[in-house]
């Protein structure tokens, strides 16, 4: 039995999202990956984080992903397109989202610190998702670990 098409849709979708992620990665920034898709399917945006360089707070890869799709569409709503995030969107992003009116918002990864995946998000996704934060953050934690104790001494 195949899976039905919207299924193997948000699957594809999800799987972007940790392309844009382990992409921003590469580039030392925190791993996340957003992806807007049209209510065809039609992929309109992904984005990866990029607040470091060029230094943007608002780089995080939801805004910028509402940005290139809102630059596609020519129109800053969006209400019948869906986003799949790798991880839970901050409260800025979130305000964002809102505006834009988007008929769907998805996320693989909670902010939460066992890092639970939403109901509706694939297993596999949420799991890598989480691995790429925390690969991402283990050796930062780790230096500043030691620097502590280096201090103690």
């Amino acid at each position: 039995m195949t899976a039905p098409s919207w299924l193997q849709e948000e699957h594809a979708l999800s799987l972007l999202t940790l392309v844009g992620a382990a992409e921003a990665g590469m580039r030392e920034e925190i791993p996340v990956g957003a992806v807007i898709a049209d209510p065809w399917g039609r992929i309109l945006a992904c984005a990866g984080n990029r607040c470091l360089n060029p230094v943007d707070p608002s780089g995080h890869a939801e805004m910028r992903a509402l940005r290139l799709a809102a630059a596609r569409v020519a129109n800053f709503r969006l209400p019948l397109a869906r986003i799949a995030i790798s991880l839970e969107p901050c409260p800025m992003c979130l305000a964002a989202l809102s505006m834009a009116r988007l008929e769907t918002i998805r996320f693989a990864a909670t902010r939460l610190p066992d890092g639970m995946p939403c109901q509706d998000t694939p297993r596999e996704h949420a799991s890598a998702s989480a691995m790429l934060l925390r690969d991402f953050f283990q050796p930062k934690r780790e230096n500043e670990n030691a620097r502590q104790n280096q201090a103690q001494r």
